[in-house]
């Protein structure tokens, strides 16, 4: 018997399937944005690793070729050769859930229909939780004690900064840096220096707008009020800015037999409906190894994942890992 979906009187068919597919194909503005600039990839190697339901996974990787001088090609010189050194890192799955629930009483005495509601606020609502995600575990791998170069302090944001910021940590690589996550009082600032471009979304319907993503120097830029902000000199504040390059995040998804459900309660508050919904997937910084602490389940917390010490430095050279961090005013009041 197919599910059904009450909202007031009126009963439908609810299709789990197309629900999830509505829900997957709404705008999300985040991942589009890390994906475009490259800055996280969906990992096919990855996803095959997790894709029996594992909670953690481990994955090889080669060093660069020592920097050796060659042998003299003489007539008389032996070759030498060398071999590659590599090791492994190690990432985590994690797992969410969240429900939502709508009075039928409301639908009943009013015109709301605030199942339908929810359902339209779901995916913005798990794109701010991956946002929250990124910064948290981008936190947590700049704390470890080889990434201090990682993190810059300014005492001043110009035009320049930006630029400034990715030649002092990653110095002829700085191209590699295609993203960042900034507040909006830096946004502005780079918009009164008219360096900041910003982008425009148009919808399945032709509607054309301008969204929270700028670009400044080159890097795609996403507004988030949600970054760190901090007491400066003279009560001024400092805002942090998080910085990505190309392939520094990894991202998979996990299988879930029923990422989204319905059910209803006819008995509580005179009959609730919910929406209840279940992912699970990996977000890894490429260069680091998780450690995962004794008190972990199948699923590491939000503060598991954030915790530096369970973070460690898989790679022998942390200046390729494309990750860091610049603090600065914002745009002054």
């Amino acid at each position: 018997m197919p599910a059904t979906l009450t909202i007031g009187n009126t009963v439908f068919p609810f299709d789990e399937e197309l629900f999830a597919l509505e829900f997957g194909n709404q705008p999300n503005l985040l991942r589009d944005a890390m994906v475009s600039s490259g800055a996280m990839v969906e990992d096919a190697y990855i996803a095959s690793l997790i894709a029996n339901g594992s909670n953690q996974y481990t994955f090889p990787f080669y060093n660069e070729l020592a920097d050796e001088d060659e042998d003299n090609y003489d007539g008389k010189t032996d070759m030498t050769a060398s071999e590659i050194s590599g090791a492994s890192q190690t990432g985590v799955v994690f797992g969410r859930m969240k429900a939502w629930q709508a009075p039928q009483f409301a639908a009943d005495f009013t015109t709301a229909k605030p199942l339908a509601a929810i359902a339209a606020r779901i995916n913005p609502w798990y794109v701010h939780q991956t946002q929250k995600r990124i910064i948290g575990i981008t936190d947590a791998v700049l704390g470890n004690a080889k990434m201090a170069s990682h993190a810059v302090k300014k005492a001043k944001l110009d035009e320049n900064t930006l630029s400034d910021v990715t030649q002092e940590i990653w110095g002829d690589a700085k191209d590699n840096i295609s993203m960042a996550i900034m507040h909006s009082a830096v946004a502005q600032e780079f918009e009164d220096l008219s360096r900041a471009n910003y982008l425009r979304y148009t919808d399945a319907n032709g509607m054309t707008r301008e969204v929270r993503t700028i670009t400044v120097n080159g890097i795609l830029c996403i507004i988030d009020d949600g970054v760190p902000t901090a007491a400066g000199d003279a009560g001024a504040k400092t805002y942090d800015t998080y910085l990505f390059g190309a392939g520094s995040l990894r991202h998979a998804s996990a299988p879930v037999t029923l990422p989204v459900e319905t059910w209803r309660d006819p008995v509580k508050n005179g009959g609730v409906d919910f929406i209840g919904t279940r992912r699970r997937e990996t977000i890894h910084p490429n260069g680091f190894t998780f450690k995962a602490p004794k008190a972990m389940g199948a699923s590491p917390t939000n503060a598991d994942l954030f915790n530096k010490a369970n973070w460690d430095l898989a790679w022998s050279d942390p200046r390729a890992v494309f990750i860091g961090k610049m603090t600065t005013p914002g745009h002054a009041a």
